[in-house]
Formats: structure tokens, C-alpha cells, sequence
């Protein structure tokens, strides 16, 4: 098994999250392990809201496209 990222760290201390990289469980030391579970959830905390954001803006697209929409806010009701 294997986390879809890769954390790089850099010469001065900063990580990076690299996701075209793969990382397998037994290249982990047990308190990698902890650090890597914990960024996993937070990307996938991250997609979620992601994906949340982008059906937001497509749904809102499609409203504001309908043309009962647009009487309705030529009428000021909306």
C-alpha cells in the first residue's frame, strides 16, 4: 500500500507536497508514518472542499444562465 504523495523537504526546512509522487508505507519510519496519515486527511479535507467550491460555482453558472432567472432579476425579484 502507498500515499499518493510525497513530502519533500527542502535545504531549508521547508516541505513540499509532491503529488505525482508516490510514497510506499515501508519506506516510512513510524513517525513519518503518523506525519504522512495526518497530511492525507488534510488533502482529502482539502478536495472535499474543493469539489464542494466547484459544484457551488457550476450550479450558480447554470442559474444564472436560465432565462427565467434573468426575468426574475430584470423584474427586481431576485
Amino acid at each position: 500500500m502507498m500515499f499518493d504523495f510525497r513530502i519533500i523537504i527542502c535545504d531549508d526546512g521547508t516541505e513540499i507536497i509532491d503529488r505525482n509522487l508516490v510514497t510506499e508505507y515501508a519506506e516510512l519510519t513510524p513517525v513519518q508514518m503518523v506525519e504522512y496519515v495526518e497530511v492525507d486527511v488534510q488533502l482529502a479535507i482539502m478536495d472535499s472542499m474543493r469539489r464542494t467550491e466547484q459544484r457551488r460555482k457550476e450550479r450558480q453558472q447554470k442559474i444564472s444562465q436560465n432565462p427565467l432567472y434573468k426575468l426574475a432579476c430584470l423584474c427586481r425579484l431576485v
